[in-house]
């Protein structure tokens, strides 16, 4: 199994600067929207309680909008809500005192606001935070330094009791939206395999030559595919940092990132095939020097092991049934080689042999990497 450097570019990035940059994720669930709905209606009412000001509005309004579906992202965004809120609450409640409110002083106070926000290394939503908590001060006018302090404790109280609500009992990682994303990536992966032997050489006319396959763009969309698998990798580590119910989530961490991995790289491989099939085949002029029939045959059994290896349907991505993966890992071997002796003995054009060979070889690779891939 490779390192742990070796997929670090795969795990989230968990550290102090990365905290600044985490950015607000949609409700995700009805758990979550119940969550959301109580933490806020505790900060109304603990803010009502305890502060002075006439509308206890800032400590729900922050609370509404720090609470995530997961620690480390809850944490993030409340440090930016809470820092943005109460610097722009307590500069406006300055400012507003100062020169009173105007039209001149109101658009003044939102410009800084903004130029301010624009040089803070924080994501969008932290940035937007201090203009907002300007509009919200300038917006109610001004009132006393009293209220302007309790303004600024109620943005903190509202931080607070948005922390508390993730942090006491927080939803416990789920692993199977990142294991169902790789079973999207597989399952099209194979599909655009098993299309582009089977396709290939197979049209009635020849292409245009400025024209390509259905086919590739199918491989095009495995890269969105692995995006998002991705995604849902750097989601599934958020979710199991700081999280007491995690378990031992975080240390399989690195076990699915190393799948990942090995799947993107088979995905590349079947890329590369992709692109040297659309130019071989089903041209005018061109006569491959592996015939169409050759390659759908080697196909068909690089398909089947892959379902071998990899698993097919609801089955976790690697977790196939690997009895007769050896054999026919064998098998297919010694098809490229019975079909690469073939093909160089052809007296073909060289360009048309080579790009034959190339196809065996991304063939062969392909097998390589399934005979490595970890359970």
């Amino acid at each position: 199994m490779p390192a742990p450097s070796d997929v670090e570019d795969l795990l989230p990035d968990i550290g102090l600067a990365d905290v600044m940059r985490q950015r607000p994720a949609g409700i995700g669930s009805i758990a979550h929207a119940v969550r959301i709905a109580l933490a806020v209606t505790v900060s109304w009412l603990v803010a009502g309680w305890l502060s002075r000001s006439a509308l206890a509005l800032f400590a729900p309004v922050t609370t509404l909008l720090v609470v995530q579906s997961s620690p480390w992202t809850t944490l993030g965004v409340s440090i930016q809500r809470t820092l943005g809120t109460g610097v722009g609450v307590l500069l406006a409640s300055a400012w507003v005192n100062l020169v009173g409110l105007s039209w001149w002083s109101f658009l003044a106070g939102v410009l800084v606001s903004l130029l301010v926000a624009r040089l803070l290394p924080w994501s969008i939503g932290g940035q937007l935070q201090i203009p907002v908590a300007v509009v919200f001060v300038l917006a109610l006018g001004p009132g006393s330094v009293e209220q302007d302090m309790w303004r600024v404790l109620e943005v903190l109280i509202g931080g607070l009791i948005g922390l508390a609500a993730v942090f006491v009992f927080p939803a416990r990682p789920r692993p199977e939206a990142f294991e169902e994303s790789m079973r999207r990536y597989r399952d099209a992966m194979v599909a655009v395999l098993r299309r582009v032997t089977s396709q290939s050489g197979r049209l009635p006319e020849p292409l245009p030559a400025d024209s390509m396959h259905e086919y590739v763009y199918d491989s095009r969309r495995l890269r969105e595919v692995a995006l998002d698998a991705r995604a849902e990798l750097g989601r599934l580590g958020e979710a199991a940092t700081l999280n007491l119910r995690a378990g031992r989530e975080p240390a399989d961490l690195t076990g699915r990132a190393v799948r990942l991995r090995r799947l993107s790289g088979l995905g590349l491989q079947v890329r590369g095939l992709v692109s040297a099939a659309n130019g071989l085949y089903d041209r005018e002029g061109i006569e491959p020097t592996l015939t169409a029939s050759e390659f759908a045959g080697l196909g068909e059994q690089l398909v089947d092991l892959m379902h071998c290896v990899l698993g097919g349907g609801a089955v976790e991505v690697g977790a196939g049934e690997r009895v007769d993966a050896e054999q026919m890992s064998d098998r297919l071997a010694l098809a490229v080689q019975s079909v690469a002796a073939t093909v160089s003995a052809r007296q073909d054009e060289v360009g048309q042999m080579l790009a034959s060979v190339s196809i065996l070889g991304r063939i062969e690779q392909l097998r390589h990497q399934l005979d490595a891939f970890p359970r």
